[in-house]
């Protein structure tokens, strides 16, 4: 990411800082013994204190957010952190920046101390979704496409201007010196919205694209709403939950192999002994019967009635099939 590469200019930009404050203490030194050295009669006619007297402001370059990549970055210089410049016009590109939508509304009356808190909160949700440091925001690398000019001080003073004359040309300074500050101030803002701009998006878009990659998914309308309305990265209980369901799956353990129990020893069946069904009963007419009189005669009194006759058959039968058996004897031997 082109923000990311930034970071590792940090020691450079405070190399760059060091020397333009050092640069400008001579300057200013130099310019502040000759200011001294015109006479005190022109000092009130300027409406200055002479020995107060700091350079003025005439141009001002454009400025932009080096977070956004340039497809041609020809005439810009090398990114610097605003934060950093420690005199005008980058006190006013700071202040017009922190009114921009990247920070909230109090952020603006406390310039001095820009922290991770004074983040508007869809940046904070951005910045965490991508795991990016908040100095990215709060002390913003930057660019501009050429240099700031200053009220030429030495050519004034060694222009021999009568008093009236040096009178309209410090006026002249301070006014311009006033309008480029304020220009500068719209220009921060101006960045700053632009910079928030192509952070989250048409819509936000970025901002929930952020969110698909970190959890493979839309973020819900309550999720959504915790970004844009406290910065916080909070998932809904029921997609937490419904993500738990399904990793658990994966999470338990194998089955166990199932136990090889021995097989129950298997006894002899006890065959069942049918009763064997009941021989027939066989009716005889009883003509001198006492009972013929009546309509149903009990069964204890036809066993007895039959008793006789059933031995007999029996007997003639065993006797037929003994001599059966006697004749297939002597025939086959």
């Amino acid at each position: 990411m082109h923000a990311l590469e930034l970071r590792n200019d940090a020691l450079q930009w405070e190399t760059e800082r060091q020397n333009r404050l050092l640069q400008s203490a001579t300057e200013q030194k130099k310019k502040q013994a000759r200011l001294e050295a015109v006479p005190q009669e022109q000092a009130p006619a300027a409406g200055v204190q002479l020995n107060e007297w700091v350079d003025k402001v005439s141009v001002i370059p454009d400025i932009r957010s080096a977070l956004i990549p340039l497809d041609n970055p020809e005439g810009w210089s090398k990114p610097f952190s605003l934060a950093k410049a420690d005199m005008e016009p980058w006190f006013s590109y700071f202040k017009g920046y922190r009114q921009s939508r990247l920070f909230l509304s109090q952020a603006v009356h406390d310039i001095d101390n820009p922290d991770a808190a004074s983040i508007d909160y869809p940046v904070r949700a951005l910045l965490e979704l991508k795991s990016a440091d908040a100095r990215l925001i709060t002390e913003p690398p930057v660019q501009i496409n050429g240099q700031v000019e200053y009220f030429d001080t030495d050519s004034a003073l060694n222009a021999g201007y009568d008093a009236s004359q040096f009178r309209a040309l410090l006026r002249s300074a301070v006014l311009t010196h006033d309008k480029q500050l304020k220009r500068a101030e719209e220009k921060g803002r101006e960045m700053g919205d632009a910079l928030y701009d192509a952070l989250m998006g048409e819509g936000h878009a970025n901002l929930i694209g952020a969110w698909e990659r970190v959890f493979h998914r839309k973020p819900t309308i309550d999720e959504l709403h915790q970004m844009l309305t406290s910065g916080r990265i909070r998932v809904s209980a029921e997609k937490k939950a419904a993500a738990v369901s399904a990793r658990k799956p994966a999470l338990e353990m194998p089955p166990a192999a199932p136990v090889m129990r021995p097989a129950p020893e298997r006894r002899p069946a006890i065959p069942t002994v049918e009763a064997p069904p009941p021989p027939p009963v066989m009716v005889t007419p009883a003509a001198e019967d006492d009972d013929d009189d009546e309509p149903f005669v009990s069964l204890s009194r036809r066993k007895k009635k039959l008793t006789l006759p059933r031995k007999l058959v029996w007997s003639v039968a065993n006797a037929a099939a003994g001599f059966v058996a006697v004749a297939a004897y002597i025939y086959f031997f």
